[in-house]
């Protein structure tokens, strides 16, 4: 009879338990999209792709089309995203992401936004080397660049370029470290500290945070001072300070797992054989 009344007690809280979950997904789910999140992290498998440039001369052109593959194939957008949103959904309340997603709908959030997803697409060297030699013949502006430094600092900018080199660093030496034979490979948890005497953590987050300020320029160029103090003022308030953890770490823990996946997503000897 006890057994009996746990499993109704159980049956009678499980489903709004479950409704409950699905609807924090959704909110966050929501928010993802209404962010462009997806046009930020967009590049990556392309930057991953660039990043086994040095290896082509040093590694059969198979094993570097494997890796190729391995590494879209894990950093892609829809890989992703459901580890992103899951992560937002824990860390956010639903109230934080109805504050997230008014001021996102305001004429200066929807800007911003545009201005991200239109920066991430179009960035590169050419275009940021454009940008800069333009900037050379305009007058310092003080103001403006106090603001783009406000934002790197609130929006967790740092950490989250960084994680970016990271995770696609070390998904580069998974994957090569998966090639090797069983009794040669060194395993993640040793790449991770050859990696980190590579990259000191330090000095990375240095020279992260000396890219960021023209990169942040180059991103809202064509965006007015007052949006731009809009979207300050909404980071370093309390719902936007939150909100910048919870997606600076959702976007971090993604992409550390999605280097790991890079070895596991390379064909094994069996699968090589029937190709």
């Amino acid at each position: 009879m006890r057994l009996a009344g746990t499993v109704a007690l159980l049956a009678f809280f499980a489903p709004p338990g479950h409704a409950q979950s699905k609807q924090a997904l959704e909110l966050a789910g929501r928010l993802y999209d209404r962010a462009a999140i997806a046009a930020q992290i967009q590049p990556i498998p392309a930057q991953f792709e660039q990043g086994l440039q040095d290896y082509r001369d040093k590694i059969p052109g198979e094993v570097i089309a494997a890796l190729v593959e391995a590494g879209k194939r894990s950093f892609a957008e829809p890989a992703l995203r459901g580890d992103i949103v899951a992560a937002i959904a824990r860390k956010m309340s639903p109230a934080d992401i109805h504050r997230t997603l008014a001021w996102l709908d305001t004429p200066a959030g929807r800007r911003v936004t545009l201005a991200e997803a239109k920066g991430a697409a179009s960035m590169s060297q050419e275009s940021m080397q454009a940008y800069l030699e333009g900037a050379k013949q305009k007058p310092p502006n003080a103001r403006r660049d106090g603001m783009i430094a406000d934002l790197i600092a609130a929006s967790r900018s740092v950490e989250i370029g960084a994680g970016f080199i990271e995770a696609t660093s070390l998904g580069i030496a998974v994957g090569m470290d998966a090639t090797q034979p069983v009794e040669k490979r060194i395993g993640v948890a040793g790449l991770r500290a050859r990696l980190r005497a590579v990259m000191p953590p330090e000095k990375l987050r240095a020279d992260v945070g000396a890219m960021l300020p023209p990169m942040f320029g180059y991103v809202y160029r064509d965006t007015s001072d007052a949006d731009l103090a809009a979207y300050v003022k909404f980071s370093g308030s309390p719902a936007g300070k939150r909100y910048n953890e919870a997606v600076s770490t959702a976007l971090i823990g993604a992409l550390a797992r999605a280097s790991v996946r890079v070895g596991e997503m390379l064909p094994t000897a069996a699968e090589k054989k029937q190709i």
